[in-house]
């Protein structure tokens, strides 16, 4: 049986270990890979401007960013890897948001939003 305080310190290991692991992995968050097939990055700004006024509470880079890394579900895998996952999902549960006429997953509203934070028109 783990301790209270063994716990809350494994936990903090794994956590920053996670969130260290992936530092390299930043440009992989503002890119989304389906919509950059068809769309350049004015678009994707655009389009994470437009959700930053739907949803201001995500408004920061780094709100989004921590958002992104924490939706991820195989701490295992590649960001790339963990982001489409989270897409997919977000499709599969309804998790989805409508801007600008487009569907989008939510998981890819917040990489274009977090893109609009960092590379500003």
């Amino acid at each position: 049986m783990l301790s209270a305080v063994g716990g809350i310190g494994f936990i903090s290991i794994s956590a920053a270990y996670y969130y260290m692991s992936d530092a390299g992995d930043d440009d992989a968050l503002t890119q989304p890979q389906s919509l950059s097939l068809i769309w350049d990055t004015k678009a994707i700004r655009h389009i994470g401007n437009q959700y930053r006024l739907i949803v201001p509470v995500e408004n920061s880079a780094h709100a989004l960013s921590n958002l992104l890394r924490a939706e991820s579900f195989n701490a295992g895998a590649s960001i790339v890897s963990r982001l489409n996952e989270s897409i997919t999902h977000d499709f599969e549960t309804g998790n989805t948001v409508l801007v600008d006429g487009w569907i989008l997953s939510v998981t890819e509203a917040r990489q274009c939003a977090l893109a609009s934070t960092l590379q500003p028109d």
